[in-house]
């Protein structure tokens, strides 16, 4: 289980940094001591798994949640933890609005390694955005 959490977290980094939305097709090897990621490129099989116009409004989604905030997103959603939002994020989230939040959960949903649980994420997605709502 804590391997599955720290592919899923290095993952969002990754989603986070634009390298999965510019190059899906890239391996991500986790070290033990840092999580840093090592990117290497995969075998190119010429399958994109997000088209081009899709990845672009993405990435821009991505910056406006920004680096501190996407983590703490991410690991509510689809981690499962129950942490603190800070206002600055709700904020963020807000301003980037529903349907970037939207998008940027369903790509992640997307991927093999999140499918089975898509009803979970969504509903915790929802969740998230409400309790910024308030």
């Amino acid at each position: 289980m804590a391997s599955f959490c720290k592919v899923t977290i290095i993952a969002f980094f990754v989603l986070a940094n634009g390298v999965f939305l510019s190059s899906p097709t890239q391996a991500i090897r986790t070290s033990e001591q840092d999580f840093g990621l090592a990117l290497e490129p995969s075998p190119d099989n010429g399958e994109d798994f997000i088209p081009k116009e899709l990845s672009h409004y993405l990435g821009e989604c991505v910056k406006k949640i920004g680096e501190e905030c996407g983590p703490i997103f991410f690991t509510r959603i689809f981690i499962g933890t129950k942490n603190v939002i800070p206002a600055s994020c709700c904020k963020k989230l807000l301003d980037m609005g529903e349907e970037c939040h939207d998008t940027i959960t369903e790509s992640i949903i997307s991927r093999p390694e999140f499918r089975a649980n898509a009803t979970l994420y969504e509903t915790r997605a929802i969740d998230v955005w409400n309790l910024c709502s308030l």
